[in-house]
């Protein structure tokens, strides 16, 4: 098949592959590698985001971003589930039943899931996806390429997919943890394979060609984009919505900086220390020694109003009368200010962005909370996020295929029984009548 060159492909040496529209006069001319290999064809970097650092520069905001990070902890943790599990198929004249297997029952398998901690990689690729809506699995060889040994993610952010060859096909992915200080000799490439591709031509090009270790980039659906994903959920970091939750810890800290912070203003009569002392003796005290009385006042009133053993308390505040006119003049006065930073101002907005950021996500915010942001209750009923979890554990088998493809991918290379497959079973939350734990099985 032809390709036109207008468009590219992630793929192999022939078979199925995914085509996109090919990037024109890219910006990334300056990132080159050595061609040490004739399976590794071409010498650019396609650049992910306008400066090649969008992941980076993402994960900054992300990492300071709350409810965000709760929010992607959920989809991780509903989409790993309990864990991957083994399933076997079984096929009699009246109906097809799926049984729950140990890999112990397999000890190829079994030992294959030991030696590369089968659930931590997979875990630690799910994030990645969950994340980028990209993940990349690196898939291990034996010496002679008959099975794959081992497998282990290669971290996401660190990837950049190389430039497609003549024939509109991506071929490999740089990995480099410093693409703002790209040096090519700290670049690492790795053969790449499109999904689409059939395992068994992958394998036999992978003899031909001697490779050991390559990459099945598990891609989310792309849309417009031409190579990297535009996740759903990257939407309010993109709009402005993080920008505006971002921006109030800012604002809060500023008022509480730079605001005055008194919360009494205490009003002192100079006459009071006349009568109380009585105007010949207090004329009699330098000024030094009339400053100390009248802060010690000040601290005695201070004191009294400081603190739980002010609750109920009376505090008497004299009054004279003015020695000339008779008027009436009050001792002391204890006026209280108003702390205008703990008036709730822009928590609405706060909250409004909340939602914004958990929308496209599919995150009720019933699990990552109490309740509703800004509601007048934050208890959040047990019916509420029981609900959220179903409704939510329900959409992500569209996503769990593609992850679960990397086992696939493995079976069908290692030649293990083609009745098993993997899922990623879940807990459904259910009440203490119907369950005395709470909780069920559930199996997408």
């Amino acid at each position: 098949m032809e390709i036109a060159k207008d468009i590219f492909a992630v793929g192999g040496s022939g078979g199925a592959v995914m085509v996109f529209n090919k990037i024109k006069n890219p910006t990334h001319s300056n990132f080159k590698y050595s061609k040490g290999n004739d399976a590794l064809i071409g010498d650019k970097w396609l650049p992910w985001g306008d400066n090649n650092l969008y992941p980076q520069e993402f994960a900054v905001k992300l990492d300071k971003t709350g409810v965000a990070i709760g929010g992607l902890k959920v989809l991780t943790a509903v989409h790993f589930g309990t864990g991957f599990q083994l399933y076997q198929g079984v096929e009699t004249d009246e109906d097809i039943t799926f049984k729950e297997r140990l890999a112990s029952s397999f000890p190829e398998i079994n030992d294959f899931f030991s030696r590369c901690k089968f659930n931590i990689g997979i875990a630690e690729i799910i994030l990645d996806f969950e994340t980028w809506g990209l993940a990349f699995p690196e898939y291990l060889l034996s010496p002679n390429g008959d099975k794959v040994i081992s497998i282990r993610r290669i971290k996401a952010a660190d990837v950049r997919f190389a430039e497609p060859d003549k024939n509109g096909i991506i071929n490999s992915i740089g990995v480099n943890t410093d693409w703002e200080d790209f040096k090519e000799e700290n670049t690492a490439v790795v053969p790449c394979f499109n999904a689409n591709v059939p395992i068994n031509e992958i394998k036999d090009y992978c003899k031909q060609k001697g490779i050991l270790k390559f990459t099945i980039p598990v891609i989310d659906t792309l849309l417009a984009e031409k190579t990297y994903p535009s996740v759903g959920w990257h939407s309010s970091f993109k709009n402005g919505w993080v920008d505006v939750v971002l921006s109030l810890p800012e604002y809060k800290k500023a008022m509480f900086t730079q605001q005055l912070n008194v919360k009494y203003l205490i009003h002192v009569a100079d006459d009071y220390f006349s009568h109380v002392y009585g105007f010949d003796v207090w004329q009699t005290f330098t000024p030094e020694e009339q400053q100390k009385k009248r802060a010690e006042l000040v601290d005695l009133v201070d004191n009294e109003l400081r603190g739980n053993k002010a609750s109920g308390k009376s505090i008497i505040s004299p009054f004279f009368r003015d020695r000339d006119t008779g008027n009436e003049i009050k001792g002391i006065i204890i006026e209280t200010i108003s702390q205008p930073q703990s008036n709730g101002d822009f928590l609405l907005d706060g909250s409004a962005a909340n939602y914004e950021i958990l929308t496209p996500m599919g995150v009720d915010p019933c699990l990552i909370n109490g309740g509703a942001f800004g509601g007048k209750s934050l208890s959040g009923s047990g019916s509420d996020k029981r609900e959220a979890w179903t409704i939510l554990c329900a959409k992500f088998p569209i996503r769990q295929i593609r992850t679960l493809q990397i086992f696939e991918n493995i079976k069908y290379w290692n030649d293990w029984d083609p009745t098993l497959f993997g899922k990623f079973p879940n807990t459904n939350l259910t009440t203490l009548d119907k369950n005395p734990n709470g909780q069920t099985k559930i199996v997408n």
